[in-house]
């Protein structure tokens, strides 16, 4: 398993046009699957001892929960995962008391990972199993049959 990146360039300072660039990582999903509900249900129900429907069901129930706890106006916090909470999207306005719950254009859910699941780069967590790989390498790579590492990259 593999975390998939590409480089970009950008400013170093989105605010200042002339601040010098700089070139980051960005996380791609472009190469992979999203795991779906009955793949995630399927290795919980392998794991906990249960059924896989009845796994199904409560994360499905989970989902509905969630929506309902957040619409409520409550942030949802899940022990040794994380917490969901809202963000408003607008345009804004230039005065504080012109703005008004109609210039609200969208929310999203928003999730902060506890830092029991949060990833890092450390030894610790490459020795389990975290590879990152470049994926400009990666088709650059494919097109040498002598390259062994395929972009792999741990020192990145």
């Amino acid at each position: 398993m593999a975390v998939l990146f590409k480089k970009v360039t950008r400013t170093s300072d989105p605010s200042d046009k002339n601040s010098p660039k700089k070139t980051y990582p960005q996380i791609t999903y472009q190469y992979s699957n999203s795991a779906t509900l009955d793949e995630i249900a399927k290795e919980i129900s392998g794991n906990a001892g249960v059924s896989e429907g009845e796994t199904i069901s409560v994360l499905k129930d989970f989902r509905t929960q969630l929506k309902k706890q957040l619409i409520a106006g409550r942030t949802v916090n899940i022990d040794g995962l994380g917490t969901f909470y809202l963000a408003a999207q607008s345009k804004g306005t230039d005065r504080p008391e012109d703005f008004s719950a109609t210039d609200i254009t969208g929310l999203r859910i928003c999730f902060r990972a506890n830092s029991e699941i949060r990833l890092s780069t450390n030894i610790s967590t490459r020795t389990d199993g975290l590879v990152l790989k470049d994926v400009d390498r990666i088709n650059t790579d494919s097109n040498d049959p002598d390259s062994g590492d395929h972009g792999e990259d741990p020192t990145v």
